[in-house]
């Protein structure tokens, strides 16, 4: 008996499931590239809205928050390189925008708040859903699946037209610098008015003892040239930053009145005409202002307005110089706050630091 055999037509059918096979990888190429490409756009996007709200978030001031971020958003076009098409909305605590706090001894987000003077960072992101809230987002990156025709095409009715890409950011900051003096006490009373604040730098105490002294903070070094070093570095928001509370800085006592006459230019405004505000550490009042062991118990926020007293010869706002002479050398200053325990709060000092840290949370309740 003769075998009968037909093998015509199956080079096709292996040519087919070649080519289907082919079709599912381009297919898988083309999402991943897709969705890395999408992610990034997305993250570069949430990097510098999260850092422009931080910038709003060191005036402490909500509507800056908003406006520095939207502003971004015809610069930002990274969904379907459409202007405006997922644009960020910059409202605090709207879809967008969470306020946070931040613990900068462990370097890690210890939650959110509503508070903006209590608020230490910023996140800004395009989810689906809040990870620290569980609020719903819905404003994740969205991009085009290529796949999905073809798994249409094989019958799956469940293939999704578009895949969500979830990227966020979070910036900090930090306040930066302090003034390169230190207090052994603020009086009260101070805070909220325009206060003389006496210089009493005797290293033989007696019956006028020392109440102030130099500091660079962490560096022993604090020697005439070095403060001065320093007192220029802060009139451009660098140099030494104020650390936290409870930490032991360097001190030197003495007049070094050319320092005194330095920290004029300290003295001026912001560009909303409010004056420059420092924080100026608070020690013991045993401290004898000598060595590196005198403990930061809390900070004044204060406002240099004048250097004033005999031998300083001040050039700026002398008019508000009226102490007697026997009152000797004086900070003039409006002082806003005596009891400073976290330094990097909204509105303390003139300048802050901004960076983005690392958010594991996100990648572990959102991705």
């Amino acid at each position: 008996m003769t075998k009968l055999r037909n093998d015509s037509g199956s080079v096709l059918v292996f040519i087919t499931l070649m080519i289907v096979l082919l079709m599912v990888m381009v297919g898988m190429g083309l999402d991943t590239g897709f969705l890395t490409f999408s992610r990034s756009l997305g993250q570069r996007a949430v990097d510098m809205a999260a850092l422009a709200g931080a910038a709003g978030l060191a005036k402490g001031d909500a509507t800056a928050i908003k406006s520095n971020i939207e502003q971004l958003n015809t610069t930002n076009d990274y969904v379907n390189r459409t202007a405006g098409s997922n644009a960020i909305d910059g409202t605090v605590s709207g879809k967008n925008v969470t306020l946070m706090t931040y613990d900068f001894t462990n370097n890690q987000i210890t939650g959110t708040t509503t508070d903006i003077t209590k608020a230490t960072a910023v996140r800004v992101a395009l989810e689906t859903t809040n990870p620290y809230t569980g609020g719903s987002s819905n404003s994740a990156v969205n991009t085009a699946a290529f796949l999905t025709p073809l798994l249409n095409l094989l019958g799956s009715n469940t293939a999704s037209a578009s895949n969500n890409v979830n990227v966020s950011a979070v910036a900090v900051i930090q306040a930066q610098p302090g003034l390169p003096i230190a207090l052994n006490g603020c009086d009260p009373a101070w805070a909220g008015t325009n206060t003389a604040i006496p210089w009493n730098q005797t290293p033989s105490g007696g019956s006028n003892p020392n109440n102030s002294g130099w500091t660079t903070y962490l560096d022993g070094s604090v020697s005439s040239p070095d403060v001065i070093t320093l007192i220029h570095k802060i009139a451009a928001c660098q140099g030494t930053g104020a650390v936290g509370v409870g930490t032991n800085i360097c001190l030197n006592n003495g007049q070094q009145t050319p320092d005194l006459r330095e920290f004029e230019i300290l003295i001026g405004n912001n560009t909303d005409g409010t004056p420059k505000c420092y924080l100026t550490p608070v020690i013991p009042s045993s401290s004898n202002f000598t060595g590196c062991s005198n403990e930061i118990l809390a900070y004044a926020q204060i406002c240099p307005l004048a250097v004033c007293g005999p031998g300083v010869n001040g050039t700026k706002n002398q008019n508000l110089c009226t102490e007697d002479s026997s009152f000797g050398k004086y900070l003039f200053a409006t002082v806003k706050s005596c009891n400073v325990g976290d330094p990097n709060r909204p509105s303390l000092s003139s300048c802050y630091s901004l960076k983005l840290v690392r958010e594991n949370n996100a990648w572990t309740k959102n991705y």
